[in-house]
């Protein structure tokens, strides 16, 4: 029996151009923080100090914590000097980023259903941003943050996507045992290869389809709600044997 869905954020709920995002965040960003150093530069030490976040694997480290100590190296000023900017930045600065970013189709129905459930939720986005940044994706995707049991920030989660790690990580914070977990996303390799390594159930979100492909685990966000009963439906036969 499935007891906690695991919902990716861009790209199954949200839809967003994340080339076209990523191009404004990067390019705001760094003129806000033009007076600590080179916006010139700016972008590819951001991507630096991102990638040594995602490849941590040590426990006792937090990815904000990696991401901080891998952006110290190259940032001239310290970072109590830095982080109110950046804080500010995600405060003020990063909601104007949203434009034509809004909810997929479907997500305020199939969240209501997935509510009514009784399956624990969790927003399981790639932990490389701060909770605050979360945040205003959720808003973004109209989406209530006290319907989550778990949102994964880089100020919780110990590791990243595609790490298998990460979602053993939140099986263990929220106390459900990966194989009665569904992982829900719209990236293979980010979503659905590593949960699956960590033993939990898939399904690819995929709106190119015409219709649920029950047997490769995939369809549409609104074929989810079809694919989590007949989940239900066959542990209730293994059950019954």
């Amino acid at each position: 029996m499935i007891e906690a869905i695991l919902l990716d954020l861009d790209g199954t709920l949200l839809n967003v151009d994340m080339d076209s995002f990523l191009e404004r965040y990067l390019k705001k960003l760094a003129q806000h923080l033009a007076a600590f150093t080179d916006p010139a530069s700016f972008s590819k030490n951001l991507w630096a100090s991102t990638g040594a976040m995602v490849r941590n694997t040590d426990p006792q480290k937090t990815n904000k914590d990696a991401f901080i100590e891998h952006f110290c190296t190259w940032m001239d000023h310290s970072q109590e000097q830095v982080w109110p900017c950046i804080d500010e930045f995600y405060e003020n600065v990063f909601p104007t980023l949203q434009e034509d970013i809004g909810p997929f189709p479907g997500v305020p129905y199939v969240m209501e259903k997935l509510r009514q459930s009784g399956c624990r939720l969790v927003l399981a986005t790639n932990p490389i941003f701060p909770l605050s940044a979360i945040l205003h994706r959720m808003k973004w995707a109209g989406l209530n943050p006290e319907d989550f049991a778990l949102i994964t920030s880089y100020e919780k989660m110990h590791y990243c996507k595609p790490n298998p790690m990460y979602y053993l990580e939140i099986a263990r914070m929220i106390n459900v045992a990966p194989e009665k977990c569904l992982m829900v996303g719209n990236e293979y390799l980010f979503d659905i290869e590593p949960a699956e390594k960590a033993g939990m159930h898939t399904f690819l979100v995929d709106e190119t389809l015409g219709a649920l492909d029950n047997e490769n685990k995939r369809g549409r966000l609104l074929d989810l709600l079809t694919f989590l009963s007949s989940l239900t439906a066959q542990k209730t036969r293994e059950e019954k044997k």
